[in-house]
């Protein structure tokens, strides 16, 4: 649903916060531009959302608004459909050097690589796979 709601060919739906609370399908992107590559499609997100979700999701980023002014800006951009999910696979490495064990020069971290489940620890392993390849190529005081 979301493939087809971005228009196919991998955009992304989006919709300004201002019009996803409206109800409205997006017509023109405003000061906050999308930066998905490989590109977005205007949509109403509540397409792919059930209504309970739509509006629970609705309450939440005014509640959040409360807490965190601006974060209901007109302008700012949902983009959909975000999934969260967990890699079901892992790609083997090496505890110590981070580096894959099949692989010479490739350093598997994050999510997708089954070492995380979440965007903080995606961060928190992708900075020590970088600590790790800063350590082997650094020269050796």
């Amino acid at each position: 649903m979301a493939f087809e709601l971005g228009g196919g060919k991998y955009k992304a739906p989006v919709q300004r916060v201002e019009d996803f609370l409206k109800g409205e399908k997006t017509k023109a992107i405003g000061r906050v531009r999308p930066s998905y590559n490989p590109g977005f499609t205007m949509a109403d997100l509540s397409k792919v959302y059930d209504k309970d979700l739509t509006n629970t999701l609705k309450d939440a980023i005014l509640d959040m608004d409360k807490k965190l002014k601006g974060f209901a800006h007109p302008d700012a951009i949902l983009t959909g459909v975000e999934t969260r999910s967990s890699s079901p696979v892992r790609v083997v490495r090496d505890e110590l050097t981070f580096e894959s064990e099949s692989i010479k020069g490739l350093y598997p971290s994050g999510e997708g690589a089954g070492y995380a489940g979440g965007i903080v620890s995606s961060a928190v392993d992708g900075i020590k796979s970088a600590q790790a390849l800063i350590a082997k190529y650094q020269p050796q005081v």
